[in-house]
């Protein structure tokens, strides 16, 4: 027991540490070190606002940066060169070819969609409608005349959309408005188009859907009973549907050439920023693109069929939609979206690859 007491007597004497270490210098040292502290971590804030406004400037950068790119330029030590831009005639010549191509390869599952959403309730699935065709001839009802009028309205389309995203991106509001410029320029050139394409889905889905068996009787007979105004008939619906389709359609297919950009300069290092989609990639993220936009706008696309499809009589909006129901929206959303994945993978990497062309031979 005699042995406790020097522990005893240590831990007294170890009493007086604590207060040491609450003495004035300590606390005055203690504090000088944690205003040093709170000076470096302000200077680390400054610092991190400069980082971030350096990479918002350099987001806003990348986001003009052109399609195609020749290393040849960017090597050379001056400036960098301008985004790559494409005459009228380059845009639409390749818009009047890549169109056409797509529309007409995926011709035979657009009329499995017409007849799903034309029927509606009486032939409500893929597999009922597919039947009803009765062959392969029954695919390919309507599908030169959707060829032969998809051709002006591609070249209609694409050089009126470049052409005024080009001036938008060049007037003062431009700089920093990317996707203002892209959905402007998308409704622009849809509206411009829309005097073709109307006729044509009208004279298509007629003869889909069984109404006609040629292009011309389709036209002579619709003239006949509706005068030349009746080759518009759904054009609002067709308005309502193909405006927010066509912001979604070129907003997303925009956005995903951005983010592969992103993408490269991030694995691959600077040099690499400015290297062009491969045909893989454009098949990939334009097919997405398409699809996201054909699904969220399947509702607008029954609405429109039944008003275009109506035999004998004129269907308005509000009488189509009485009729579809709530649960009739998103009728034929899988083939319609499936039917955009496949048009848009080739259209788009049609349209890239031809506009080039076009352009160098002076298109």
């Amino acid at each position: 027991m005699a042995g406790a007491a020097p522990a005893g007597g240590g831990s007294g004497g170890n009493d007086g540490g604590p207060l040491d270490a609450m003495s004035t210098e300590v606390l005055t040292r203690r504090h000088e070190n944690r205003q040093v502290l709170i000076k470096h971590v302000r200077g680390l804030r400054g610092r991190i606002g400069e980082l971030e406004r350096e990479v918002a400037e350099l987001e806003r950068t990348i986001q003009v940066l052109p399609y195609d790119f020749h290393p040849s330029a960017s090597s050379s030590g001056g400036a960098p060169p301008p985004p790559r831009r494409f005459s009228f005639l380059a845009n639409a010549a390749a818009g009047g070819v890549a169109l056409p191509l797509a529309i007409g390869a995926m011709h035979p599952l657009d009329t499995v969609r017409t007849r799903m959403q034309a029927a509606l309730h009486k032939e409500p699935n893929f597999r009922q409608a597919f039947q009803s065709l009765g062959g392969w001839r029954g695919f390919a009802r309507g599908i030169v005349p959707s060829i032969v009028w998809a051709s002006p309205q591609g070249a209609i389309r694409l050089g009126c959309y470049e052409s005024c995203k080009a001036a938008i991106t060049d007037s003062p509001y431009g700089p920093g408005h990317g996707a203002l410029a892209v959905s402007v320029s998308a409704v622009i050139g849809d509206l411009c188009s829309s005097f073709v394409k109307v006729p044509r889905e009208l004279i298509t889905q007629r003869m889909q859907t069984g109404q006609y068996t040629s292009g011309s009787e389709a036209f002579r007979s619709i003239v006949r009973e509706d005068g030349v105004r009746g080759l518009l008939r759904g054009y609002t619906s067709t308005c309502f549907r193909d405006a927010p389709f066509m912001v979604l359609l070129f907003l997303s297919y925009e956005q995903f050439k951005t983010w592969k950009i992103r993408l490269t300069f991030a694995h691959q290092g600077p040099g690499q920023v400015l290297s062009p989609w491969s045909d893989t990639e454009t098949v990939l993220w334009a097919g997405v693109s398409g699809a996201i936009a054909g699904l969220l706008t399947t509702p607008f696309d029954v609405i429109k069929t039944q008003v275009m499809t109506a035999s004998g009589r004129t269907m308005r909006v509000g009488e189509a939609l009485r009729a579809i129901g709530p649960y009739g929206l998103f009728t034929g959303a899988g083939p319609r979206s499936a039917w955009w994945f496949c048009v848009c993978s080739i259209f788009f990497t049609s349209f890239e690859r031809l506009r080039i062309a076009a352009e160098g031979a002076g298109a």
